[in-house]
């Protein structure tokens, strides 16, 4: 049924947009916002697969373009460990989905923009001719059908069979060759394009459009403004504030409630069958995904952080390098924050310091972060910009 995977998560976001697309009232352009781990973006593949009538299980369709924006790294790894460990069917259809959702922003509309775009090493087997990360998309896709029909191949098989697929999705495939998120100039002006031919109905995702240049941004309103007639434009924010008002006046708002500990637990059991309690998905995927190394890494760089913060204190730039550089290879900013956050809530409710400097601490971290989220800032500098706010008052 359409909307089962929001649903899972959000019952009355699932209904509501139901009925609104059952009703035939739903716009053709419409705005998800919420924070990370919400499931807007679980809501706007529902939508668009409900929209254009394929099957929302496959997660693969020639109607539907996505423009992503966000770290993959550490739910990839997470599909990969749960599905190689536990061999359920919904792991195996979570790695899938997860692959699959990354794959969708391959589509036949923006290839010509990167068929140049290299970044695929030689010594994979599987990309004996053709290395662009297209054909290294299309090389996953293909792969994928083994894992789809996990009951007609060996276990050596498909275990070989996801380790190719990990092995092709190399930074440069993940961001689609691009350095800026998100969709570019170029890429809304070839989907207009493509928004324009046939008559069948057709879908485009656009994730934290408030991240994209200016330019992009304004060719986003221009389709906003006078969207071809089966067009469905789909917009995902974490920050709609920072969107233009023109472009929040053309669209219908939907807004989604944050998840707490006790619902993301609940999910996890009920699905991935693994006890505990997580605050979050982010704190889920890295559980599952990140290695013991990486775990201890992040367990010290949350402690040597939080403490610097806490007590007003620089760290070294060797030290802030190998923390900042080390987070951007794991994908993991995102849990660092989180975890950080924490520990400053820890301490200020356990009076473990004196008050003036968990608030000092509290001050510096929230303003920086939310300076960040409001002005598009690198989430390292925010980072940074906390300890020298914490060292200034100390």
């Amino acid at each position: 049924m359409a909307f089962d995977h929001l649903r899972a998560i959000q019952p009355r976001m699932a209904d509501e947009l139901e009925k609104t697309c059952q009703s035939g009232m739903m716009p053709q352009s419409v705005l998800f916002s919420g924070v990370p781990g919400s499931g807007r973006l679980t809501a706007a593949l529902d939508a668009a697969f409900s929209i254009t009538g394929e099957d929302p299980e496959l997660l693969s369709s020639e109607r539907i373009v996505y423009f992503a924006s966000r770290p993959f790294r550490p739910e990839i790894k997470a599909s990969y460990e749960l599905f190689t460990r536990q061999r359920t069917d919904f792991s195996r259809r979570f790695f899938i989905r997860t692959i699959r959702r990354i794959l969708l922003q391959y589509h036949s509309s923006i290839a010509s923009l990167h068929k140049e775009n290299a970044g695929i090493r030689a010594k994979i087997e599987q990309m004996d001719g053709d290395k662009t990360i297209f054909a290294a998309a299309s090389a996953a896709d293909e792969m994928l059908i083994a894992i789809d029909r996990g009951g007609e191949y060996d276990e050596k098989t498909i275990m070989s069979t996801a380790d190719g697929i990990i092995q092709l999705l190399t930074d440069s495939v993940l961001a689609v060759g691009k350095k800026t998120a998100g969709a570019t100039i170029d890429e809304i002006r070839a989907v207009q394009d493509w928004l324009h031919e046939g008559n069948e109905e057709k879908a485009v995702i656009f994730e934290n459009a408030e991240d994209y240049t200016e330019g992009a941004k304004n060719s986003l309103l221009k389709l906003l403004e006078e969207p071809p007639q089966h067009a469905h434009l789909i917009l995902v924010s974490s920050h709609p504030g920072r969107l233009l008002e023109t472009i929040l006046s053309r669209v219908r708002k939907f807004s989604f409630p944050e998840l707490d500990a006790r619902a993301v637990s609940a999910f996890i059991l009920r699905f991935f069958m693994v006890p505990g309690t997580f605050s979050s998905f982010d704190e889920f995927f890295f559980h599952e995904g990140a290695g013991e190394e990486e775990k201890n890494a992040m367990d010290s760089y949350v402690s040597a952080y939080s403490e610097a913060l806490i007590n007003g204190h620089m760290l070294s730039p060797e030290k802030e390098e190998e923390i900042f550089s080390s987070l951007e290879r794991m994908d993991g900013f995102r849990y660092f924050r989180e975890r950080v956050t924490g520990c400053i809530e820890k301490a200020l409710v356990s009076g473990s310091i004196k008050p003036g400097r968990a608030n000092a601490a509290w001050r510096a971290l929230s303003s920086s972060l939310e300076y960040a989220d409001t002005y598009n800032m690198s989430i390292r500098y925010a980072f940074d910009l906390a300890l020298r706010e914490a060292f200034v008052v100390r």
